[in-house]
């Protein structure tokens, strides 16, 4: 199959320099190859010594084999249930590990597949510690992409464990710690099952918000926080771990043999928030979550009130602008305010099967009503935020999970815009010294895939035909 190019991507380099940097933005090259395999999500990009690639579609569970040119040529695990090489109930996780081998993290078997070179499925064990098969698999929040270190040791995050309290609750009292704000960079020596701690990194803070409900149990949820202020780390080729500090934005290197380096202050217009900043951000996000609640509220009170046959409560109404979502019974009771729109999509009523009207369908299948006692009426919650003085006085550089590291050594940091820009993402591209090295964008509804070695990168876009792969070579 001959390689497509991509006119979407056709590369401007020297676009104007970014504000106080002067490393200007690139735009990304144009597109070598394009997938044409139905994708249901790229969640994992191996490129293999050959140049093959093997792609993780968990959406779809799927770990397929495509070559060069991304043409799928073979199935290593399909989503079958009764077959050899079965997926998985869960979308598993693709570690780079020893002498071009691979890992595929299977979370809901708490097993690991060693993958040859060939993408061929070589030894079948399991993985070190069921406790942390999450982590290993990078299915926590934040919880960055693990690799494999200089020793050969497997490189994952796993967090801080709470303190316990000085002193016991009453009996019948939970003890419901709040999480610490900094979690730890383990090395897990596969054979000996032995774990070391390579360095520590900040986490968002978290508030919990605990309530006891009137038949004794205790709900807790988290109080939002507008401005997450967290570290993040990644595993370069040559085994060495970096630490990406989001005080001063720079990043530390815990190198193969064990020593450490510091790299240079990066780049970055700082913002400093004053307390009116703060009150504004924590009022407008606290304004956001209370409309997004109400309409959430009216939707299931419209679903209870029909669904269990009950009145709706005296005074009750809709928002003005409320978006009724599409499947409500065509004899449904809607409160005051709210009426069918023209063309609206009803639920199929009983025996009705749907049909297309062009790209419409006719109807929705309505959901199966549960039986027993009806639950109790839906309530609205107050959204829960943090306290402005809570808040950082500076908008951090980068958020969660922003950090990656490519096959050549180069660290791939996607910065907190100080304003929207158009376009995709932008990329500080860092070296093996911690100085910046190139500002790389994406276009617009691309995101980055993946790596393979002389400047590859993959990317996953979607268009009428759903997701595709995209290999892009940087120049």
């Amino acid at each position: 199959m001959r390689a497509r190019a991509l006119p979407a991507l056709a590369l401007l380099a020297g676009a104007a320099p970014a504000a106080a940097q002067d490393v200007p933005v690139r735009r990304v090259a144009t597109a070598s190859a394009l997938s044409t395999e139905p994708i249901g999500a790229v969640t994992g990009v191996r490129e293999l010594p050959d140049g093959r690639v093997l792609l993780n579609d968990g959406a779809r569970r799927r770990l397929l084999l495509l070559d060069t040119t991304l043409r799928a040529v073979g199935v290593v695990l399909d989503s079958l249930a009764e077959v050899e090489n079965a997926y998985g109930t869960r979308p598993g996780a693709l570690i780079p590990y020893r002498g071009d081998s691979t890992l595929f993290v299977d979370p809901a078997s708490y097993v690991m597949l060693v993958l040859d070179p060939a993408g061929k499925v070589a030894r079948v064990r399991s993985v070190p510690r069921v406790q942390d098969v999450q982590w290993l698999a990078g299915q926590g929040g934040g919880a960055g992409v693990p690799g494999t270190d200089g020793r050969g040791r497997l490189v994952y995050r796993v967090p801080a464990r709470p303190a316990p309290p000085r002193v016991r609750p009453p009996r019948g009292v939970p003890w419901i710690p709040q999480d610490p704000d900094s979690a730890f960079v383990v090395a897990m020596d596969v054979e000996a099952r032995r774990l070391d701690t390579l360095g520590a990194v900040r986490t968002p803070k978290r508030a919990l918000v605990v309530r006891r409900l009137p038949g004794g149990n205790v709900d807790v949820s988290d109080k939002t926080n507008p401005l997450p202020t967290t570290d993040d780390w990644a595993v370069l080729p040559d085994g060495a771990v970096a630490f990406v500090r989001a005080i001063d934005y720079r990043v530390d290197y815990r190198n193969a043999d064990g020593t450490w380096t510091a790299g240079p202050k990066l780049p970055f217009p700082w913002q400093r928030l004053t307390d009116a900043d703060r009150e504004r951000l924590v009022d407008s996000v606290r304004a956001s979550q209370r409309r997004s609640a109400t309409t959430q509220h009216v939707t299931q009170m419209i679903r209870w009130v029909n669904t269990y046959r009950r009145a709706y409560p005296a005074g009750f109404a809709v928002p003005e602008g409320y978006a009724m979502p599409l499947g409500f019974g065509r004899d449904w009771t809607l409160p005051p305010g709210a009426s069918f729109p023209a063309r609206y999509v009803f639920a199929c009523a009983a025996g009705e099967e749907p049909t297309l009207q062009g790209t419409t369908p006719s109807c929705i299948p309505g959901p199966i009503a549960p039986g027993g006692d009806p639950p109790p009426m839906p309530t609205l919650r107050e959204p829960q935020v943090m306290d402005a003085a809570e808040l950082p006085s500076f908008r951090a550089p980068f958020g969660p999970g922003a950090v990656r590291a490519d096959a050549d050594g180069y660290l791939w940091i996607r910065p907190t815009p100080a304003r929207p820009t158009p376009g995709g993402a932008v990329y500080d591209v860092v070296d093996r010294t911690g100085a910046l090295a190139d500002r790389l964008q994406l276009p617009p509804g691309y995101q980055l895939a993946g790596f393979g070695r002389g400047r590859v990168v993959f990317l996953a876009m979607r268009d009428a035909s759903g997701v595709r792969l995209a290999r892009v070579r940087l120049r």
